[in-house]
């Protein structure tokens, strides 16, 4: 047994069942405004309450920071990260591009990550050492040239308009360098995405660790190369650069300084 391999089994077992248990249990999903330009529902609450509820009787002593419940925890020694439905106006809109998504931070250093995507059947698994999986397939990113490669973009951050701006300013200029942009509106797809292989780069402009860190640890198993503007990525920058190889990445990083 390697390092976490306990904790991996135990959360991504905690994430497909919650899931399936909070689905079942609500009749009907109903959205409500979170903030000016997004949802949340019972569905978000429910299973976030389900994998809280879970890592506290598996392991008492770890922390919890949770997108819905626990969004102000500072992140110390063992923490989980919960998004419970990443790209909740997607799954309210009938789309099928969204997910259930934790990791597990240790001394500040993200360990373990895990992205369930139940509307594709996937299951994306990968702790630090150990490689990427698809549904217990290993899987790696592929590197193609920037005019055969497709980049996927976060959401428009609409309260930050300088980062909008720079956004903005990034697509502008790669449209004319790479084969194709997407907006997929749930991070946990960009990142599953390019660790198996469908996309070539992603952008994301945000700095909650919920959102991210699963898909970090993910990627970077698969091979993934990860930068922020300033060029090397750290774990406090405010966008996060992952793609399958340094040549895409320049081309990313040479479009956000024009």
């Amino acid at each position: 047994m390697f390092d976490y391999e306990e904790e991996l089994e135990f959360i991504s077992g905690a994430m497909v069942d919650g899931y399936k248990k909070c689905l079942k249990d609500i009749l009907q999903i109903t959205a409500q405004d979170k903030s000016e330009f997004d949802l949340v529902t019972e569905l978000d609450f429910s299973i976030e309450k389900y994998i809280m509820d879970s890592i506290g009787q598996k392991y008492p002593s770890d922390i919890i920071l949770g997108e819905e419940f626990n969004s102000d925890t500072v992140v110390r020694q063992r923490t989980w990260t919960i998004d419970p439905i990443d790209g909740t106006v997607n799954m309210a809109s009938g789309m099928p591009f969204f997910g259930v998504q934790c990791s597990l931070i240790v001394a500040g250093e993200p360990v373990l990550g895990c992205i369930y995507l139940p509307e594709l059947k996937e299951l994306y698994t990968a702790v630090k050492g150990h490689g990427a999986y698809l549904n217990g397939e290993r899987i790696y990113v592929k590197e193609k040239d920037a005019s055969h490669s497709v980049l996927s973009f976060g959401d428009y951050p609409h309260s930050r308009k300088s980062e909008s701006d720079v956004q903005h300013k990034m697509i502008d200029v790669l449209r004319n360098k790479v084969s194709k942009i997407r907006m997929f509106g749930a991070a946990s797809i960009d990142f599953a995405f390019l660790a198996a292989g469908r996309t070539s780069g992603l952008v994301i402009f945000t700095k909650n660790k919920w959102d991210i860190t699963p898909g970090i640890v993910i990627c970077k198993e698969a091979g993934a190369v990860l930068a922020s503007l300033n060029g090397e990525y750290s774990f406090d920058e405010n966008v996060v650069i992952a793609t399958a190889g340094s040549a895409i990445r320049d081309e990313i990083l040479m479009s956000g300084r024009s």
